[in-house]
């Protein structure tokens, strides 16, 4: 194997390879003089523990800082449980959005960085390089604050022009949401922008070299419009067939100015991801959301039919407050009222730190102990009404999302009458009858399962039976 030595070593393990790290290129960008002693290692959830621990030892880092996500935290665990025994004089520090104040594992590491971690982190390496001291084991370094957004040094030139060509780029314009969603770790932090006089130069160099694909961070990219409305300007003089802009907006309060841009930019451009959650006005309430489900339905209905965007809407079931019924109700007014191209219909989790983890028991939410923390049991929901929406949101998204099956979803829609979930419900139940699972059925396969779906006698034929369709 070849050595690759340096002093701080960067471990990014990403869900895929495609994917490239944002947050650890951040902390090697703001490491000052000591950024020419940094390296990344990047990995996708191929690499095992020893396999991980291996890469890392060969490299002799004196400094290791892990990126924990909820995807990869028991991975970086374990591997950092061997390096304890193969490497105990390397100094180990963890952040990201896994970690908490009250991170129940904090002794595999010498610190622990919650929030932000750039100058946290900074001030760890030098301690440990610069002024050879130590930090006391187990150490938590809390940022309530967050970084100067003005002071940061940006990243962009720590992606290769393999990462432009050939993988997803994460680029951000803001930090922190303006809102308080009870489910969300960024709940309550507040907004605060990179000035636009340091960001519109770095996109425009990896406009340059080449990058036509850019997936916003920001949670809530049109908040506020103006700075919004700025980005947005930068791409439209310079979009292209091939660009992509993937950017996450909060429809009830979308700024006439910055629809009128979105709605300017050709077909296919944007990809607009719309967080919509539940259009049950008490339960949107209640977990801090707002309870404007008419605005939320007209936004969404203009974004669809009115502008190029691809939409892709959001909703969670297993909210407190939500059964069965009522999450039914919200998903058939979305897509008969707004029709999407895409609705993603996602688990409830309880990510740490959030207030539904806090207010668990007297919320009457109870949660799996280990990532990604799926809800076992709400206030309105048992374990098996869960597994059943489950079952449901995984045919949605094998036969609607995937945009493979377009004409047997007109006719499943048309024998709906309207009760589009119970609809897609039944052909759950269908499929799982013919194949025992929802996963890893073969395209041929699943389109000829449609037809039989769509050739029997169902309670949800509203209309007369079209011929059936076969796969595109």
């Amino acid at each position: 194997m070849t050595r690759n030595f340096s002093d701080i070593l960067l471990v990014a393990v990403n869900a895929r390879y495609s994917h490239c790290a944002f947050a650890p290129r951040s902390l090697i960008a703001n490491l000052g003089p000591l950024a020419p002693r940094a390296v990344l290692l990047e990995s996708d959830l191929a690499i095992t523990p020893l396999q991980l621990a291996e890469r890392i030892v060969a490299r002799s880092p004196r400094v290791v800082g892990f990126s924990v996500y909820l995807w990869n935290v028991r991975l970086i665990e374990a591997t950092a449980r061997i390096l304890r025994v193969v490497a105990p004089g390397m100094r180990l520090a963890a952040g990201g959005p896994e970690l908490t104040k009250d991170y129940p594992h904090a002794d595999l590491f010498d610190t622990v960085i919650v929030g932000e971690g750039e100058s946290a982190f900074r001030a760890f390496c030098e301690t440990v390089l610069t002024d050879g001291g130590d930090f006391p084991l187990s150490s938590v370094l809390v940022n309530e604050t967050g970084e100067d957004l003005a002071a940061l040094a940006l990243p962009y030139t720590l992606y290769s022009d393999t990462d432009l060509a050939r993988r997803t780029v994460y680029v951000e314009t803001s930090r922190g949401c303006p809102f308080t969603c009870a489910y969300c770790t960024s709940a309550g932090s507040g907004l605060r922008l990179i000035p636009l006089r340091l960001l519109l130069p770095a996109f425009d160099e990896l406009w340059r070299r080449g990058l036509r694909r850019f997936k916003f961070l920001d949670r809530s990219f049109n908040a506020p419009a103006e700075h919004a409305c700025a980005v947005l300007d930068f791409f439209r003089s310079r979009v292209t067939a091939d660009t992509c802009l993937h950017v996450e907006i909060q429809p009830d309060r979308l700024h006439p100015d910055v629809l009128s841009r979105l709605a300017d930019f050709p077909t296919g451009t944007l990809h607009l991801e719309v967080g919509i959650q539940t259009l049950t006005p008490h339960v949107a309430a209640a977990i801090g959301r707002s309870p404007d489900t008419a605005r939320t339905l007209e936004t969404l209905r203009v974004l669809t039919r009115e502008t190029g965007a691809t939409v892709h809407a959001d909703l969670i079931f297993g909210l407190p407050g939500e059964n069965e019924d009522t999450f039914a109700r919200g998903f058939n007014t979305l897509v008969t009222v707004c029709d999407p191209p895409e609705v993603q219909v996602n688990w409830l989790k309880g990510l740490p730190g959030t207030r539904f983890v806090r207010e668990a028991q007297r919320l009457g939410l109870a949660f799996n102990p280990e990532p990604p923390y799926e809800l076992l049991r709400s206030d309105a929901m048992d374990f098996a009404t869960l597994s059943r929406i489950q079952r449901f949101a995984r045919c949605w998204e094998l036969v609607h999302n995937r945009g493979h099956f377009s004409e047997a979803c007109l006719c499943l829609h048309a024998l709906a009458g309207g009760d589009i979930y119970a609809c897609y419900q039944a052909l759950a139940d269908h499929l799982c009858a013919a194949e025992g699972k929802l996963f890893a059925i073969s395209r041929p396969r699943l389109a000829a399962l449609l037809d039989d779906f769509l050739s029997r006698p169902s309670p949800h034929r509203h209309a007369p039976n079209p011929s059936p369709p076969h796969e595109r």
